[in-house]
């Protein structure tokens, strides 16, 4: 045996490199003659294609960008959603989201803020770009449904009716994010520099407009995919970012939420 091979020191096993998770992450565009471009496309947009694996963070990241921005429209949205979201509806090489990052535009605030849940209801106040509500009370048209009055489906065949039209009336009022939005804004903060777009919060209200009306969507179709169970999808809202400077610290807030939000995924079991 040469001496070579017999002060040779063992080597450790390499590391388990995990599986890719794919964090489909959307923006909206404009709906205020005050913002025509919306900050949550700005962001959205100039997101990386990857996040690699680090020493500290082995998942690597496949950041699925929607190519465009979302339409403020209330008949865009719920009939984008089960295309973004089903994999039957998705092109043939196009990835299936592990989870999915909605953000955008709250001009109010001076800070982010990571939704826990969003309303079904109280929809029909604020008009969409395209001068149009969505009162609770009244159904898209379909030939195999009639509505009542106060809502509730009448003779609806549920399994003949796109989803694009069924409403939500049978889901909970209120459904949450099935992430631990505490655990993971932690994380996210302990990923950000100490500086003032490091603001960021936990916020119990997503609002009666568009930003609400696309969280509940995401988080319907979760909850009836896995019968009330998993629902891997966050709401981050973000000021009013005017410079390039601030586009730039909102990318950063930005993958690091999609960071801490892989890491709980991984590790709480897949969002739950």
């Amino acid at each position: 045996m040469s001496r070579a091979w017999a002060s040779a020191v063992p080597q450790p096993e390499p590391e388990k490199v995990e599986e890719t998770v794919t964090v489909l992450v959307t923006g909206f565009g404009p709906f205020l003659s005050t913002h025509p471009i919306n900050p949550s496309w700005s962001i959205a947009s100039t997101l990386p294609a990857t996040l690699p694996a680090t020493k500290t963070h082995r998942t690597p990241i496949q950041i699925s960008i929607h190519p465009h921005p979302i339409r403020v429209s209330y008949k865009t949205v719920i009939s984008l959603i089960p295309s973004l979201l089903s994999p039957s509806s998705q092109k043939p090489g196009t990835p299936t989201p592990d989870i999915v990052l909605h953000l955008g535009l709250a001009a109010g605030r001076k800070f982010y803020a990571l939704e826990r849940g969003a309303h079904r209801d109280g929809y029909d106040s604020i008009p969409d770009v395209d001068g149009e509500t969505f009162p609770p009370e009244t159904t898209p048209p379909s030939k195999s449904c009639a509505s009542t009055h106060s809502g509730t489906a009448m003779d609806m065949d549920t399994d003949t009716i796109p989803e694009t039209h069924s409403p939500h009336a049978s889901l909970p009022p209120i459904l949450n994010t099935s992430f631990n939005t505490a655990a993971v804004l932690q994380h996210c903060l302990s990923l950000l520099p100490d500086t003032n777009y490091s603001d960021v919060r936990l916020s119990e209200d997503a609002g009666n407009f568009m930003c609400g009306f696309i969280y509940y969507n995401s988080l319907a179709h979760f909850y009836k995919k896995a019968n009330g169970g998993e629902r891997p999808v966050m709401f981050l809202h973000v000021p009013n970012l005017p410079t390039e400077e601030d586009i730039k610290s909102g990318r950063e807030v930005a993958c690091a939420l999609i960071r801490a939000l892989v890491e709980s995924w991984r590790k709480d079991g897949k969002g739950k």
